[in-house]
């Protein structure tokens, strides 16, 4: 089938997301739990409805192999129980074997690069007294377990994915840092000389360079975080993320800033800020993606009369003690009020640690970037931070945290193995998603061209990890948020430890949806009594 005809779907809308960071934020986004939400622009329904083909064209059917060799199930709308479930399709005839490096008629391979490093959110966890016990064979484990499901529960046409460990040279926090350059162009070369259609990463999230060395190759990639709307552009049919553009993001925070918060006062604020009228500190690290992201945040703020203070900072995570100093001195000298801090964890913690030090009480504006939405991370941002945190509110593109056993990613995972996966079950959850729908719709012929075409075909859903819609311009899938608020004094669903982030129960799509802060701000403090 041709590539989709413009207007079938629309391009991307304002969403509220991760402004852009170093940790391709995998971990956790698993445990999150949506009220579910309709999704605009594509015809896309509430979860466990699909929409209705022929009224739709494209939408909805394979890229491939529709009325011949693909029609629609007899009695069932959907692949399997989830609201991400793309429509269920029967198969019969010849799949046509060998359509792309690394499919067979029988197989579709999909490396995993194995890397023996100890993911960021166990370092961080530890930093916080709070022990998170796994290591890098917990999460190829559970990357096998949840490849089983898939398998045994989608239209793959007659393949079946197949799970391509390999060593990598690579080291995954070095590269979301910007560096091991080398070893992630070599680590890519692998994967070709493997014949591979797609990678799946190792299980988390991806660098810069390994995925655009993998899309030079032809290759599928999935988990590539924060980076631009322009850098999906280029990558073709290639990339693909868990995790928001920072384009995306930049855009809907300037919205939400613009029409919720900035006119305001600081009503969060504490000290001799309490009340003051906004004053808004952007902090963001200074690679050419991220720069290029908050750009166009400052460029709205600028365009809307909103006078921001700005600071850059090399991403580097054994300096961040040194340099949170100089950064902090900036915003206290310019009398900030609101801190936007689109920083790695550790800055974040290393500033709200010297500015309660010091008796500086801004507000903290979270931005939803590298961890700083998720429970694990916000106890790590109160600990030692004393009453800091307390003050910390903003969007957020995940969910509430569920108790770990009740999660999509979970339950699939349990559904075909009797032993428990990681943590971050959810995030590799996500990522095979994407992997399976796009699969799936491409049909029998499967390239990533009909990979690509397919994705933007897909009808859309919701579920535990918000709602998705692919599109021209959204290789990301994420389109909606919440609005969230930082409270010690209840415990997380996730690990039972004080403090979680909570919501008002509501999604949205669009800043003006939102009521007033004064409003907004009454309903999160209402949450748990």
């Amino acid at each position: 089938m041709a590539q989709a005809t413009d207007g079938h779907k629309r391009g991307p809308s304002l969403v509220s997301g991760y402004l852009p960071l170093l940790i391709g934020a995998a971990v956790i986004v698993a445990m999150v739990l949506v009220v579910p939400s309709e999704v605009p622009g594509n015809g896309t329904a509430t979860a466990g409805t699909v929409p209705d083909i022929a009224d739709d064209g494209a939408i909805g059917t394979p890229a491939s192999g529709w009325g011949e060799s693909v029609t629609p199930c007899a009695d069932q709308p959907q692949q399997a129980e989830s609201g991400y479930a793309p429509p269920c399709f029967a198969f019969t005839g010849d799949n046509g074997g060998a359509t792309s490096p690394g499919v067979t008629a029988d197989t579709i391979d999909v490396t995993y690069r194995y890397l023996a490093d100890n993911h960021l959110l166990a370092t961080l966890g530890a930093l916080a007294n709070l022990q998170l016990d796994e290591d890098a064979e917990d999460l190829y484990r559970t990357t096998e377990g949840l490849v089983e499901y898939f398998n045994e529960n989608f239209q793959f046409y007659g393949r079946r994915i197949n799970l391509d460990r390999f060593a990598g040279n690579g080291s995954g926090l070095t590269e979301l840092s910007g560096g091991g350059r080398e070893d992630a162009v070599n680590d890519a070369l692998t994967v070709a000389d493997r014949d591979t259609f797609a990678d799946i990463g190792s299980g988390l999230a991806t660098g810069q360079i390994y995925a655009e060395s993998l899309a030079a190759e032809g290759i599928i990639s999935f988990g590539a975080g924060y980076l631009s709307r322009e850098w999906f552009d280029l990558q073709g049919p290639h990339a693909w993320s868990l995790f928001p553009d920072c384009t995306r993001v930049a855009e809907v925070n300037s919205q939400v800033g613009i029409e919720v918060l900035l006119r305001e006062t600081a009503i969060m604020a504490g000290g001799d800020l309490a009340g003051l009228p906004r004053r808004l500190g952007i902090i963001y690290p200074d690679s050419a993606e991220y720069t290029r992201c908050a750009e166009h945040a400052i460029a709205a703020f600028e365009e809307a009369g909103i006078e921001t203070h700005v600071q850059n900072y090399t991403l580097n995570l054994g300096q961040t003690a040194a340099v949170a100093p100089s950064i902090l001195a900036q915003l206290r000298d310019n009398d900030i009020t609101s801190i936007a801090c689109a920083c790695d964890p550790l800055m974040q913690r290393d500033l709200a640690n010297l500015a309660e030090q010091q008796g500086y009480e801004p507000e903290w504006l979270i931005q939803g970037v590298g961890y700083i939405d998720l429970d694990l991370v916000g106890q790590l941002m109160a600990f030692g931070s004393g009453d800091q945190w307390t003050r910390a509110f903003g969007g957020s593109p995940t969910g509430a945290q569920p108790p770990w056993t009740t999660s999509e990613g979970y339950l699939a995972y349990r559904s075909v193995r009797a032993d428990e996966p990681s943590k971050v079950v959810d995030v590799i959850y996500g990522q095979l998603y994407r992997l399976a729908i796009g699969i799936q719709m491409a049909g029998p012929d499967l390239t990533p061209e009909n990979f690509q075409t397919g994705m933007y075909n897909y009808p859309g859903g919701t579920g535990d990890l918000g709602a998705w819609d692919f599109a021209p311009g959204n290789h990301t899938g994420v389109i909606d948020a919440r609005m969230v608020m930082w409270r010690p004094d209840l415990r997380s669903p996730f690990n039972g430890e004080m403090g979680t982030y909570i919501d008002t129960g509501q999604r949205f799509t669009d800043a003006s949806e939102l009521p007033s802060q004064e409003e907004l701000l009454a309903q999160l403090q209402s949450v748990g009594g």
